[in-house]
């Protein structure tokens, strides 16, 4: 009887040191920093994980590229009013300069960045 009380003593204090010591062991593992800096959601993504974007974030690359926009375009509107002055200057029976070839090439290009531009 005596080894019997002895087991059962051993059981409850078990019990108790258990019920005591578990709830401090899940706060201290859940209130511990995330390691290398990552949270446990980004070590389950992986080692590339998408980037978070916020709504403010996808506003303001908007507005930038807005932005971007509307400079482009009055950049290609002022070359290609240069390149029309220019144009008009020429003799209508010799050849174009290189000069005049320079700006369509450059005038082409940035309405191709614009037209992508464009597409995002």
């Amino acid at each position: 009887m005596k080894r019997l009380s002895s087991r059962v003593s051993v059981a409850l204090v078990f019990l108790f040191t258990s019920g005591i010591c578990a709830p401090l062991v899940l706060e201290a593992w859940q209130s511990r920093p995330p390691r290398n800096g990552l949270s446990n959601q980004a070590l389950l993504n992986g080692p590339n994980p998408a980037p978070v974007v916020y709504k403010s974030d996808k506003q303001t690359r908007e507005a930038d590229n807005q932005l971007e926009l509307r400079l482009d375009v009055q950049r290609l509107y002022a070359l290609s009013t240069e390149l029309k002055d220019e144009v008009d200057r020429t003799k209508s029976d010799t050849v174009l300069s290189m000069s005049v070839l320079k700006r369509t090439q450059d005038i082409e290009k940035l309405a191709k960045q614009i037209r992508e531009r464009a597409k995002r």
